[in-house]
């Protein structure tokens, strides 16, 4: 019979990076899904077609014809956008630790840079979703969440990683 240290394998006191970035960038990723909804859900736009727009940045206008596997696709593929905004900010703080000395500041320039790069340079131009046009007042909860759920977070997420 084992002793009971030999029977116990406590987990590393840090977990891997990877880990931290997929749970940071999946938890972004779905309160910044629930703040969209929230957004569009009074204006009449269903939940489903939020996902599905993001599927649309791979399927092209035929996402919002493919039902619930298009809705997973979009939760998948926003988590793993995000999981690598995450981890991006890891390693760019390795190159530059006042990223790491100013959190705040630092992931607030972050994560609204971060809402201008997937927004207004990738998929406008290199998905294939059909571009649209919104109102400066989604762009501005739209970059309030980049900056709140998503910049400060990687930040702060580094910062733990790193000590």
């Amino acid at each position: 019979m084992a002793s009971r240290s030999e029977a116990f394998h406590p987990l590393p006191p840090v977990p891997p990076a990877v880990f931290w970035s997929v749970m940071g960038g999946t938890a972004a990723a779905m309160l910044d899904l629930a703040v969209a909804a929230a957004y569009w859900g009074p204006r009449g736009v269903a939940p489903d077609r939020i996902f599905q727009s993001i599927a649309a940045w791979l399927l092209g206008p035929a996402a919002f014809t493919g039902g619930e596997g298009t809705v997973a696709l979009g939760a998948v593929l926003y988590a793993g956008v995000l999981s690598g905004v995450m981890g991006a900010y890891r390693l760019l703080a390795r190159r530059s630790p006042v990223l790491l000395r100013r959190p705040f500041g630092a992931g607030a320039v972050y994560g609204a840079s971060m809402y201008g790069l997937i927004f207004l340079v990738f998929v406008p131009h290199f998905s294939a979703a059909t571009p649209a046009t919104h109102a400066w007042q989604w762009h501005a909860v739209c970059v309030a969440a980049y900056v709140l759920l998503i910049g400060i977070p990687a930040a702060l997420l580094a910062r733990i990683q790193a000590r």
